[in-house]
């Protein structure tokens, strides 16, 4: 692991850790606001957007790269409580 980390700036390792929050912040919230869950599943971006929770592709990435038992958990969590595709959905562009 250490090697994958020395081949990131420490702004990435750190943005790559906030995903990982917000992984987290996102799975909590998820299992107590039902509304927040209905838009989440509705309209992924502008739930995240509204609520403050950013994940960006590339910190994503360096999550994955850096700490993938971590990236690993927080997935397993999260789709049991969202779509599978929610990663990739919050990852590609959006078209509109």
């Amino acid at each position: 692991m250490s090697q994958q980390v020395a081949e990131y700036s420490a702004e990435q390792i750190d943005n790559a850790n906030k995903v990982a929050l917000t992984m987290e912040a996102m799975i909590r919230r998820l299992s107590y606001d039902e509304s927040f869950a209905t838009h989440l599943a509705n309209n992924p971006r502008e739930a995240l957007d509204s609520s403050g929770m950013l994940m960006e592709k590339e910190a994503v990435e360096v999550l994955m790269a850096t700490d993938p038992e971590r990236f690993d958990k927080l997935c397993e969590a999260l789709f049991d409580l969202v779509d599978s595709d929610f990663l990739h959905m919050m990852t590609n562009p959006s078209c509109g």
